[in-house]
């Protein structure tokens, strides 16, 4: 009669394999998340994309103007500025029946945490709807496309006055203020616009009060780049919604062209940058802007 032996693994055969699975899991999870990032931040492209030909669509619908920034007043502000309760929409609710998704106003490399537009309401108190209004994540380049009089209704550009529409700064990735990361700001305020907007008398600008929080400084890294920033991101660039309708990303030195943000202290006497070369400038229209 045979016997056959069946042969079992020894322990140290086992403890190699779990060796190798959990070298190789090393190796692998860190490609898998590089992986996931790099397709979220595809998305986020995508969605500023999708933004701007909303924007562009818009304009050929409304004789070929921007979107205002805001269409009315906006609420929450003092009543001494003629706003009190009243409502108003922005760009975003502008843009809807061109974007027909609320969903692309997130940012998929940060998510939705507070839900503002998936249809449930935040943990702020405020209603939905004035949230997607007020906290997209990609913000808008109004201080030079749809200026802001006395805090009040934005005024309207037109496309055509865009001496490089494809240089042109619309839409970037948006933070609100300087420090929430999980939600954006329907504005997005420029380089070296502090000093350009600070001396008028009409225009305004948003402005947390903190030092340098109206204006870009790249030289210290506890500022912020800008009021609405990708401060999340490691790579200290965004993705940027241009005028013709493409879309890009951009380390921030290279947005902030034709300023000094790469010497500029927040703590200075413009807050941050200012702009030194109109030609190289990204965000005016034409050379024709506030401050001469």
């Amino acid at each position: 009669m045979n016997i056959m032996l069946k042969r079992a693994f020894t322990l140290i055969e086992l403890l190699v394999v779990i060796a190798i699975i959990a070298i190789l899991a090393a190796i692998l999870f860190p490609v898998f998340a590089q992986a996931k990032a790099a397709a979220k931040k595809t998305a986020s492209l995508s969605n500023q994309k999708q933004i701007s030909l909303g924007a562009i669509m818009y304009g050929a619908d409304y004789d070929d103007n921007i979107p205002v920034l805001l269409n009315g007043t906006w609420d929450g502000l003092s009543a001494a500025n003629g706003n009190g309760p009243n409502r108003t929409t922005t760009w975003t609710e502008n843009l809807q029946p061109y974007l027909k998704n609320w969903q692309l106003l997130a940012d998929p490399t940060r998510g939705d945490a507070l839900g503002i537009f998936n249809g449930s309401s935040s943990t702020t108190g405020i209603t939905s709807h004035r949230n997607r209004n007020r906290f997209p994540m990609f913000g808008f380049n109004y201080l030079f496309l749809s200026p802001w009089p006395d805090c009040n209704i934005s005024e309207s550009k037109s496309f055509t006055q865009a001496e490089e529409p494809s240089g042109t700064v619309m839409f970037t990735q948006s933070q609100l203020f300087t420090q929430e990361t999980t939600r954006g700001y329907v504005m997005i305020n420029a380089p070296g616009m502090w000093p350009v907007i600070a001396p008028h008398p009409t225009y305004c600008i948003i402005y947390d009060g903190s030092v340098g929080s109206g204006n870009w400084s790249g030289n210290n890294a506890t500022a912020p780049r800008k009021i609405t920033s990708s401060t999340y991101l490691t790579s200290e660039g965004t993705n940027v919604g241009w005028l013709d309708g493409s879309a890009k990303y951009l380390k921030d030195g290279a947005l902030a062209a034709g300023t000094d943000y790469g010497s500029a202290a927040k703590t200075n006497a413009a807050e941050g940058a200012v702009i030194t070369d109109k030609s190289r400038y990204l965000w005016n229209l034409d050379s024709n802007y506030y401050g001469g």
